[in-house]
Formats: C-alpha cells, sequence, structure tokens
C-alpha cells in the first residue's frame, strides 16, 4: 500500500498546508480540507472546523481565499459546527430536536449571512473573525431560544 503523500504526488495534488491534524490539499480548482477525521470542499465548512481545531496564532489562517471556488458552500454545513457540532447535535444536551428538523430554520436566518461573510473574506483569519463577530455561540443560542430549539 502506497502513503498517503506519494498518492498524493501522483495524482497531481498540492499540499497547501500540513501539520498533521490538518491538511489542506489542492487538486486543479478543487481544495479539499482535512481537519482531524473531517473532509470537505466546503470553504465556510472548513473554517468553522478550524476554530475548534486551530490556535489564533497558527499560520494557517493567512490563507488566502481568493481562489477557493465558493460555488459549492453550503451555509447549513457552517452553522452546524458554529451552533455546537457533533457534541450538541447527537446528544441534543441543550437542543430539543436533531438537526435534521431545524437547520432549515438556521439556514433562512443566517445562511445569506454566512454567504456574505464567506464572499467578502480575503483570508481564512477574516473569516474567522466574521463568524466569531457575528455567528457567535451566544447569538446563535438566542435564534434557538427564540425558535423554542432549546431545553
Amino acid at each position: 500500500m502506497k502513503r498517503k503523500k506519494t498518492l498524493l504526488k501522483e495524482i497531481g495534488t498540492k499540499i497547501i498546508y500540513d501539520n498533521n491534524t490538518i491538511i489542506i490539499s489542492r487538486e486543479g480548482n478543487e481544495w479539499f480540507f482535512e481537519i482531524g477525521k473531517e473532509l470537505t470542499t466546503d470553504l465556510g465548512e472548513a473554517v468553522s472546523l478550524l476554530l475548534r481545531n486551530c490556535d489564533v496564532n497558527d499560520p494557517i489562517w493567512q490563507l488566502e481565499t481568493r481562489d477557493i471556488d465558493t460555488d459549492n458552500v453550503s451555509p447549513e454545513k457552517s452553522l452546524y459546527w458554529l451552533s455546537g457540532g457533533e457534541r450538541e447535535w447527537k446528544t441534543l444536551e441543550h437542543y430539543n430536536r436533531p438537526w435534521c428538523d431545524c437547520y432549515l430554520e438556521f439556514q433562512e436566518e443566517f445562511g445569506f449571512l454566512v454567504m456574505s461573510i464567506i464572499n467578502r473574506s480575503r483570508t481564512l483569519e477574516e473569516m474567522r473573525k466574521h463568524f466569531i463577530e457575528y455567528l457567535n455561540l451566544p447569538v446563535l443560542y438566542d435564534f434557538a431560544l427564540s425558535k423554542k430549539l432549546l431545553r
């Protein structure tokens, strides 16, 4: 069996960032974000995951986003992680309905904002700052409370 990095080089994949737990690679126009055990091509989801897995001083935040395709961004993926992710939505410790029953409400309220943040940000750092400022957990919990989605 070939090693992962050898295989990636053979198929023309360029490694943009690699610190063993986070790997960002590019093949043609498509970007791949491996963050922990998660793999995504969605830029918004990637930044939402990085918020949980990356120190604010990490050089990854300086990565420019102008070449990353945003056509495949689904705001509900970002909102899933920003609103608590696996821990919250699998255990339902704070929410009273599963994600599949209420993601449309989150998307209707915040989907445009997610896309706006992604499209106007030039770096991952700008995106991180805007997510923290406008889509932080208290904001999302207040919304969930107003929609009676919390216990």
